[in-house]
């Protein structure tokens, strides 16, 4: 990027783009710092797409959880899963290693949805790797939400997608539900009812 060249972005621009601050972060948190970063607007779509995953996994988390305290940890006890805390810590210990540690958060991530998927988190697991998480948190500082901003229009496309089911107008709801897709946000039923997520 070049400022003679016309071909960069200013914090505002990205902002006024759609992108969040947090994303814009996650974005810049991926390259290691010995290495030139290559920065374009894919990148960020990626970063959002990443970002979702982690909310959505942390979010089925939170309601397994419900509203058990979080337990203190010692920097050295392992939790999670597979010892997020422990791997991650190796990783940018190596160098700063920042690829290695998202690494490991996506395979954590990615064996956390796996055991969602077979309900075999108790709600005592849930909570500590509520913690792992909120001690990586602490380092990357990409946001710990409870849950994620969704625009109001969204959610009053989904109060409307529920009125017609409920007055078994199918053809408005799946309408609804095309132009919620088509807008970058997917339905998901959960036993609380169902939410918005980011596609």
């Amino acid at each position: 990027m070049s400022k003679s060249l016309g071909n960069f972005f200013t914090l505002r621009d990205l902002l006024a783009k759609g992108f969040t601050g947090r994303e814009i972060r996650y974005s810049l948190l991926t390259a290691h710092y010995r290495e030139t970063f290559n920065f374009t607007l894919d990148g960020l779509h990626g970063a959002r797409t990443a970002l979702a995953r982690i909310d959505e996994c942390l979010g089925k988390l939170r309601d397994i959880a419900g509203r058990a305290a979080l337990p203190r940890v010692q920097a050295d006890q392992q939790v999670g899963p597979t010892g997020l805390v422990q791997n991650f810590s190796a990783a940018l210990d190596d160098d700063l290693n920042i690829s290695a540690a998202w690494g490991t958060v996506f395979e954590w991530v990615r064996e956390t949805n796996h055991r969602l998927a077979e309900n075999s988190l108790s709600a005592a697991e849930a909570t500590a790797a509520l913690t792992a998480w909120n001690k990586i948190d602490s380092v990357l500082g990409v946001g710990a939400t409870i849950g994620f901003e969704i625009p109001a229009e969204m959610n009053l496309l989904l109060e409307a997608r529920q009125a017609a089911r409920k007055a078994k107008d199918f053809k408005r709801a799946d309408a609804i539900r095309d132009e919620l897709k088509a807008k970058g946000w997917a339905i998901e039923d959960t036993a609380k009812g169902q939410r918005l997520k980011r596609i």
